[in-house]
């Protein structure tokens, strides 16, 4: 196991070497793109140390959300409805409750690893005595899709159905989704019946697939980057989203075409080091959450400290 980066410098000399080990095992002509997501601490039972290839959405992490994930959706609409007054597609509702922390079926990945490297360094709560991680990915050009994307389109749209309805064992098992998804895109749902199309379809939905949204609200734009979208297996249960490179050429693996290649692990007593030596590199915490409230906030706290340390 590699040491823990104490600094900026450290992260960029680890993250350059992962991906250039990658490049010479590579083929020539592979076509995939790296990206990066930062975790301020593992959600693995691997150890403090360490980190699994595994990884799952948010929605997945507890049975009481996925099981119950048209209940979410609908209570933060119910809620707050004029947040979502601009988001023409499910894929923005979704994009934006992602951002603002509701459990949901997508992950926030960026081509930025210094980025990533601001997230994994937050010290707040629980993450105040845990090691933060920069996961480092690899997506094939074919699993990167357009927000306009069928599949896309059609992951966005299971918030809106039922656990129960979602049924991969029955050839018609998936008409409760297919007839949400015509109201977006109106060609959807006889397409879907016709049995080749919808065997790609069951087949389809099973996998993680890799998207760029739409820049349609502060956060997003400045965060930049792209989803991970996961589908579900029957009844909604989650996949069994390896990353493991041994199933990225494995088309019946849900996470083929995309594998995690590596990671930078970030010291927990020197994430504070890790986030004032980013500000030099344009990311202040004010300008990774761009909202007023949070905007704020750092600001508080920039004095808050300044008061433990005239104290101290």
């Amino acid at each position: 196991m590699a040491k823990a980066c104490e600094s900026v410098a450290e992260i960029v000399r680890e993250v350059q070497w992962i991906l250039d080990a990658d490049l010479k095992r590579s083929p020539k002509s592979e076509k995939a793109t790296y990206w990066f997501r930062g975790e301020a601490r593992s959600h693995d039972d691997a150890g403090p140390h360490s980190i699994r290839t595994s990884f799952s959405p948010s929605l997945d992490r507890d049975e009481g959300y996925w099981k119950n994930e048209r209940a979410l959706f609908e209570e933060a609409l119910r809620l707050n409805i004029a947040s979502f007054a601009e988001d023409t597609r499910m894929s923005e509702r979704i994009a934006r409750m992602q951002h603002y922390q509701l459990p949901t079926r997508f992950c926030d990945i960026s081509d930025n690893a210094l980025l990533s490297a601001f997230f994994a360094a937050d010290e707040d709560g629980e993450n105040q005595d845990q090691d933060g991680f920069i996961r480092i990915i690899k997506v094939a050009d074919h699993k990167m899709k357009s927000f306009t994307s069928d599949i896309i389109i059609a992951i966005s749209h299971l918030p809106l159905v039922d656990a129960d309805d979602i049924d991969l064992k029955r050839e018609n098992g998936l008409s409760y989704l297919t007839f949400e998804i015509a109201k977006e895109r109106g060609a959807f749902y006889s397409e879907a019946d016709d049995k080749e199309l919808g065997m790609k379809f069951k087949k389809e939905l099973q996998q993680v697939w890799a998207f760029r949204p739409i820049m349609n609200n502060r956060r997003i734009r400045a965060q930049g980057g792209a989803f991970l979208a996961f589908g579900c297996g029957h009844h909604k249960e989650p996949l069994n989203a390896t990353f493991a490179p041994e199933d990225y050429e494995d088309d019946k693996k849900p996470t083929h075409g995309i594998k995690q290649i590596g990671f930078v692990r970030i010291a927990f007593g020197k994430k504070s080091v890790v986030r004032e030596q980013l500000r030099h590199f344009g990311m202040p915490e004010e300008a990774v959450y761009p909202d007023l409230t949070e905007v704020c906030k750092c600001i508080a706290g920039k004095f808050e400290k300044n008061n433990k340390r005239k104290g101290a």
